[in-house]
């Protein structure tokens, strides 16, 4: 097993808070790069076509999450066991943070529904498959 560089944990958390998490770009480019990042949404409940895929806080919770798991991808094969903890715990609570506003994106307004409703789905992002010749 290859020894594990003596890395700072709680600077390299802050520096992605700093660096990525608090210099959002603008709402046109987060647009642009959560496309790029390939999130699928399969609805579990109610119409997803209700969703205003122009919201803000659905953009915005998209690309959060989409940086967070870049960040936790490029970072967690580095980290000793005992570090390993306090980066999943500080994770974790974002990724939660990130899910809440996931709860308050906004359906399409009310004048262009049928019917008051709510929608319950289940996003991912599909991993490429690398082919090796």
């Amino acid at each position: 097993m290859a020894k594990k560089k003596n890395i700072d944990v709680l600077h390299v958390l802050a520096e992605f808070q700093k660096n990525i998490l608090e210099k959002k770009p603008t709402m046109d480019k987060m647009y642009d790069e959560v496309q790029m990042m390939h999130f699928k949404i399969r609805p579990l409940q109610g119409d997803v076509s209700l969703l205003n895929l122009s919201d803000t806080n659905l953009i915005e919770a998209l690309w959060n999450l989409g940086k967070l798991d870049e960040f936790f991808r490029t970072q967690k094969d580095q980290l000793t066991q005992k570090q390993k903890q306090i980066f999943f715990q500080f994770l974790e609570n974002l990724y939660d943070q990130f899910q809440d506003k996931l709860s308050n994106v906004r359906l399409k307004p009310i004048e262009e529904m049928q019917v008051s409703s709510s929608v319950e789905m289940e996003i991912f992002k599909e991993e490429s498959q690398k082919k090796f010749n």
